[in-house]
């Protein structure tokens, strides 16, 4: 929930005489393998080679030493965050990012739970990261003030400060950048939990509450936010906890929200809302992009999965989970 991904198809030239551009990859062996490629047994079965069932399976095998099958119906892994090559007319090879584009926290500390994963499961190098410190905007020019150099277009800076002295001043109403901060103020505990409890402390088994223990302090934070910290965000704009009034603000958040989400920030999680919050807006705040593309992170997982004894099977569909020993 901690990675945000910005969503939208992107497309970038490969060389043609088939060499790898920086930001461009080729597709490694290992995701070409198909159900044939499943041999032998295996102590666990993932069902789904998205970056959720991969990260699991990478885990599993790297942190846990377990034999591990990831069956994917598709001919690519990654699901959502798949790449996959096209040809131009001229016979120009295309490597297109299926959906997200935009990752926060992987290039530098505090890691979001993505990069926590590619560490533990000793990929932490193999992804190299290209940071952004702006976000480009384009809005109809109708909405815009005309004092823009370019009619409709403007730039968000991340860190401390930028986005108030900015884009909230030129677009909100009078109380907008206090009711921003008020809002930040807010949600303030939710953050102080999600960034000092890593993901990778987590677990699901009958020793869950031990490594949490190194993270007391905030475990209690946590505890003390009872529903709020695994609802949803509309407390924080509709009410009891805060109401956020300014149109422009409401349609940011909104913005914001569907990019983690797909949803408005009323129906989007608390926590993941009050972290991005805190993380755009911090010192040393940046948006990461992978070299290569997403596709460049889907490769480093299936590595993780197949040089630890693992299997990513491709074309290879679950028609059936039995759990009767037939």
């Amino acid at each position: 929930a901690l990675a945000w991904m910005a969503r939208g198809p992107a497309a970038y030239p490969l060389d043609t005489r088939g060499r790898a551009q920086p930001r461009v990859r080729a597709f490694p062996p290992c995701l070409a393998s198909t159900e044939a490629a499943l041999h032998g047994e295996y102590d666990v079965a993932v069902v789904g080679a998205g970056i959720g069932g991969l990260c699991a399976a990478a885990v599993l095998t790297q942190v846990y030493g377990k034999r591990v099958a990831v069956c994917e119906a598709h001919y690519l892994a990654g699901g959502c965050a798949h790449a996959f090559e096209r040809r131009g007319a001229d016979g120009t090879p295309y490597l297109f990012d299926s959906g997200p584009t935009i990752v926060l926290g992987c290039s530098a500390p505090p890691y979001n739970p993505l990069r926590q994963v590619l560490n533990a499961v000793g990929q932490g190098e193999a992804v190299q990261w290209i940071r952004y410190d702006a976000w480009g905007m384009l809005v109809p020019p109708s909405e815009a003030p005309d004092t823009l150099p370019t009619p409709g277009a403007w730039k968000l800076r991340l860190g401390p400060g930028h986005f108030q002295e900015g884009p909230l001043s030129m677009f909100g109403g009078a109380g907008a950048v206090g009711e921003f901060e008020a809002l930040r103020v807010a949600c303030a505990p939710l953050v102080t939990a999600a960034a000092d409890i890593p993901a990778m402390a987590m677990r699901g088994d009958r020793l869950s509450l031990l490594p949490l223990l190194r993270h007391f302090e905030a475990l209690k934070t946590l505890a003390g936010q009872g529903e709020t910290a695994t609802g949803t965000f509309s407390p924080f704009v509709d009410g009891p906890l805060f109401t956020v009034r300014d149109p422009w603000l409401r349609s940011w958040l909104d913005a914001l929200a569907f990019s983690l989400s797909g949803l408005r920030a009323s129906e989007t999680s608390a926590a993941a809302m009050a972290y991005i919050l805190f993380d755009m807006h911090r010192e040393g705040a940046a948006l990461d992009y992978p070299k290569g593309g997403m596709g460049s992170i889907i490769d480093a997982l299936v590595s993780a999965i197949e040089s630890g004894g693992g299997t990513v099977a491709l074309r290879a569909p679950v028609a059936q989970i039995n759990t009767d020993g037939r």
